[in-house]
Formats: C-alpha cells, sequence, structure tokens
C-alpha cells in the first residue's frame, strides 16, 4: 500500500479537531425536534428577548468545509502499487475506511455524561461531498434530511441516508468494496450513538 503522508496528516489534522473546540459562546444541545422548533418556529410571545441567530455558530460554516477538505485528503492519502494483488488492493480502502471512521468518532463526541452524542449533520454533508460519487452523495443527502424532518430524529435520517446510499451505490457500483466503505461513513454517527447509549443533538446558542 502506498500512502501519501502530506495528505493523510492535512486530512487527520482538520478531521480530529474536537467539535466542541469550535464552540465560543454558552450553548444548549438540543435533539432534532426541540432544534427545529427554535430554529423555525418564531417565539409566541412578541416581548420575548430575541434569540441569537443559529447560523452564528462556528459549527455551522465551518463544517461543511472542514468534511469537504478531510474527506478530500483522506481519499488521496492512500493508494495500492500498479501490479498489485486483488488483496493488496483493499488495503488502501480499510486503510481510507478506518481513518474515516477515527475522524467520526472524534467527530460525534459530545457529553457523555449528560448522555448525548453531537449530530455531525454539516461535517457529514462536506465529507459525503468529497469521499462519494456526486450521484450517490446528494441522493442519499436529500433523503436523509427529508427523513429527519418527516420523523424528528437524526437516527433515522442517517439510517435513511444509509439505505440510499447502499440502494444507488448498488446499481453504479455493483459489489465495489467502497461501497461498504461509503455505507459505514453514512451510517457511523446513528450506530456510533446507539453503542454509546446516547441521543444524537445539535449546539444551538443559548
Amino acid at each position: 500500500m502506498v500512502i501519501d503522508w502530506v495528505y493523510l496528516c492535512i486530512g487527520l489534522v482538520f478531521g480530529l479537531i474536537p467539535p466542541l473546540r469550535l464552540l465560543n459562546c454558552e450553548c444548549k444541545f438540543l435533539p432534532f425536534e426541540e432544534m427545529w422548533n427554535r430554529a423555525v418556529r418564531p417565539p409566541s410571545d412578541a416581548d420575548a428577548p430575541r434569540r441569537r441567530r443559529w447560523w452564528k455558530l462556528p459549527l455551522v460554516w465551518i463544517n461543511p468545509f472542514r468534511g469537504f477538505v478531510v474527506g478530500y485528503f483522506l481519499s488521496k492519502a492512500f493508494g495500492a502499487p500498479p501490479e498489485a494483488t486483488f488483496l493488496q488492493a483493499q488495503l488502501p480502502v480499510l486503510a481510507l475506511l478506518g481513518a474515516l471512521l477515527l475522524v467520526l468518532v472524534v467527530q460525534t463526541k459530545g457529553r457523555p455524561f449528560e448522555r448525548e452524542s453531537l449530530a455531525p449533520n454539516g461535517f457529514m454533508a462536506g465529507l459525503m461531498l468529497a469521499v462519494m460519487p456526486l450521484t450517490i452523495s446528494l441522493g442519499a443527502f436529500v433523503v436523509g434530511v427529508a427523513t429527519a424532518m418527516a420523523l424528528q430524529r437524526y437516527s433515522f435520517g442517517y439510517w435513511a441516508a444509509t439505505i440510499m446510499t447502499a440502494l444507488i451505490g448498488a446499481a453504479f457500483l455493483r459489489a465495489s468494496p467502497k461501497l461498504g466503505v461509503y455505507v459505514l461513513m453514512v451510517s457511523a454517527p446513528a450506530w456510533m450513538s446507539w453503542l454509546r447509549g446516547t441521543t444524537l443533538v445539535t449546539p444551538v446558542r443559548c
């Protein structure tokens, strides 16, 4: 296996930044339904104090770019030699999967004592666009967002995006090992949260 250490280091440096370090204000950590109500529905009391804009939170606009950078550099970091056997050609795929899962372990880590994991929504959007073919990533993204909005839970959105990734990927990639990487990557926030016994939440400015 050929490793481009410069690309690998850049991808890991951007990917292993704990997301809570990017919060420069006090935040509430809300599941999807509460976040949606806070972001979309106006206060019922006209005299209620004006809420801070949710889109001013650094995570909202930094994370998609950061996810794209991480996905781009990690996907370029591993390669197979020209005359590699079939098994040797799978080593870069496994290495990419390991690097992506390591990054997502960090990006979903929230507040364990509160039984919360962060839903890395913007980060995942950028990561999917960089790592996966555009047709698969856009289809999975649209279905995942629509499902999360309809069922009011982040985990359902990630599982729906995973199913769509598998369906579209099977049509275009057949039995390519990379399809397994895409499926595990897209579903990672949901099953990591389940393994931790936590709820996926989003930080919102107080």
